[in-house]
């Protein structure tokens, strides 16, 4: 029934942003300056996981890049060192990558000296740097301005020092969740383009766009999850039975997505988590500490400290895999859904 897989995929531009024209237009001035050759603003885009941080900066950046010679990278930055960040905005611009072994200080040279006119660099899930070391090295760059995409900016922003603070000066907006007729909109759009005319109703589609709450991504994954579903029973259109179903297999879709995202020591604290079947905060510490040796062994990393297994703990639970409950000490961590594993083969035997 799926006429066109990539419509559906995370990674998928639509030519036009529906109802995110605003938040375009408001991109489009805070990097006007790079159409004289002069530096671009900052900005700070947060919101919540699933409304389009991302797919709105990369739709933006294609607009302005189509009409000026504008150099940009694009980082992940979660699991990313100070090095590890200058590492990929270089691999992004024109020029040979470093080699594997050059010091982070060599790399911040080699990036001072590459960058000749504007550039924009993307920070996305910034929110997951374990310091504001990287963001540090990048604004001293002449002509090189950052987009930083958080989910609390809040909370990002108290980790600012006050001369970092001084220093940038940030275009700011949020996106909040679609209403339900706009999210039916955008699925509308991609069903006109993934699927065969007339599988599918606008209520069916509203419907779909309620039950997710406005969250772009849920909502498309539905609609896949619909589609696969109604093939699946030889349904020659999407039933009501189809949507009824799609939700769940949307959200565990979803969940493995996330968690194959994460880099390995998100992967190893939720799987600690489901393994146990749930564990108190210092419990899970405490296991994690009794498996690391043997887990890092022959990996290229090192375990983590305590305070980073914090953070590392609220970015799982903002990608909706695992539920916390209590505070302090007495948090309890539970996996989401237990089906859901994590990529990594090790031995959690304690």
């Amino acid at each position: 029934m799926i006429a066109d897989p990539a419509v559906f995929d995370d990674e998928h531009l639509p030519r036009r942003l529906l109802h995110r024209e605003a938040a375009v237009d408001h991109l489009s001035r805070a990097w006007e300056p790079a159409l004289g050759g002069d530096r671009a603003h900052d900005v700070l885009i947060h919101g919540p996981p699933g409304v389009g941080k991302t797919a709105l900066t990369r739709h933006s950046l294609k607009k302005l890049t189509g009409h000026v010679d504008v150099q940009t990278a694009h980082v992940r930055c979660l699991g990313k060192t100070t090095a590890g960040v200058v590492r990929s905005v270089l691999h992004d611009l024109p020029g040979s990558d470093p080699s594997v072994n050059v010091p982070r200080e060599d790399l911040c040279i080699q990036l001072q000296e590459r960058v000749t006119s504007p550039v924009i660099v993307v920070l996305d899930e910034a929110d997951g740097l374990p310091s504001t070391d990287a963001l540090d090295r990048l604004v001293d760059v002449e002509n090189l301005s950052v987009v930083v995409i958080c989910h609390n900016p809040d909370e990002w922003l108290s980790r600012l020092d006050g001369r970092l603070r001084r220093r940038l000066s940030f275009t700011e907006f949020g996106l909040d969740r679609y209403h339900v007729d706009e999210l039916a909109d955008i699925l509308e759009a991609r069903a006109r383009r993934g699927l065969p005319s007339g599988v599918i109703t606008r209520e069916q589609l509203e419907a779909i766009a309620d039950k997710v709450a406005g969250v772009a991504r849920k909502g498309i994954q539905a609609l896949r999850q619909a589609a696969l579903l109604a093939e699946e029973r030889d349904h020659s259109e999407i039933e009501s039975d189809d949507v009824a179903d799609a939700f769940e297999r949307a959200k565990r879709y979803i969940l493995e997505q996330n968690l194959k995202s994460l880099p390995f020591h998100h992967q190893l604290l939720y799987e600690l988590i489901r393994v146990g079947g749930g564990l108190q905060a210092g419990e899970l510490h405490e296991r994690y500490e009794a498996v690391a040796d043997d887990v890092y062994r022959g990996r290229g990393q090192t375990p983590v400290s305590e305070r980073s297994r914090r953070l590392k703990l609220s970015k799982l639970e903002e990608y909706e895999l695992i539920k916390v409950e209590g505070v302090n000490r007495h948090r309890t961590y539970t996996a989401s859904d237990q089906e859901v594993e994590s990529p990594i083969l090790v031995n959690l035997t304690v």
